[in-house]
């Protein structure tokens, strides 16, 4: 793809710091991303520790390249674009991904977090849309609405597991001793699991939940599984 020599790890294309301002940012620490990943809205942040969660996601690198629409040209840096185009009267259309997610088919997804108030008030970035798509690149566009708090504050509580592998002992007795169904109390008080035992389970697919009803509690119900990891698959990509 036409991007893809152009992303510099560690480099966003879309700089935060404008003529000696800076915008409210959050910095995030990522196991899937190079480096510390600066994030300018909740609804960003909560993408990236969705995708960390994920799966399905290889590797995450923020605001990877600046397109030019029209042409379908991308640059490292929307600085390098407008630089290109200068002393020009060319108009180019820029515009800058949020994140660029490799998964591991090897496909690519570009991912972009947008409040649902915003997509209202601004139909016009139904065009960007298409156009990436014409491009050949596919673009998810996250909102608000996909994470409910439960949800949200389930993601951070799983990317922030150090460990995710079980200890063998630990995870034969997932497998031959855990009734089908079961509460998250239960696991802790009849077969002395930890917390942090039931949350590798579910990075292994040993146990599944849904993380959208409620926030992890001693009522949460968990199920047995072999292997499936659907339950971490939030992100639409």
């Amino acid at each position: 793809m036409l991007f893809e020599h152009h992303i510099i790890d560690g480099e966003p294309a879309r700089t935060i710091y404008k003529r000696g301002l800076q915008k409210k940012v959050n910095r995030q620490a990522c196991r899937k991303a190079i480096g510390i990943v600066d994030t300018e809205s909740l609804g960003e942040s909560i993408i990236l520790v969705a995708g960390e969660v994920d799966p399905r996601v290889r590797r995450i690198v923020a605001q990877p390249a600046s397109f030019d629409l029209n042409t379908g040209q991308a640059y490292a840096s929307k600085a390098a674009l407008v630089e290109a185009c200068r002393g020009t009267r060319y108009r180019p259309w820029i515009y800058t991904p949020d994140f660029l997610f490799e998964l591991t088919s090897g496909k690519n997804v570009f991912v972009e977090g947008k409040h649902s108030r915003w997509l209202h008030d601004n139909p016009e970035f139904e065009a960007v849309k298409r156009a990436m798509s014409e491009l050949g690149n596919r673009l998810s566009v996250v909102t608000e609405m996909m994470f409910p708090p439960a949800l949200h504050r389930n993601l951070r509580v799983l990317r922030t597991l150090p460990n995710r592998q079980l200890d063998p002992s630990v995870r034969k007795l997932i497998e031959t001793q855990l009734p089908d169904n079961l509460t998250f109390g239960t696991a802790q008080r009849s077969f002395g699991l930890t917390r942090q035992n039931v949350y590798a389970a579910l990075f292994q697919g040993l146990l599944a939940t849904d993380l959208a009803i409620a926030p992890f509690a001693d009522r949460t119900n968990l199920f047995r599984t072999d292997g499936d990891v659907t339950h971490l698959q939030v992100l639409p990509l």
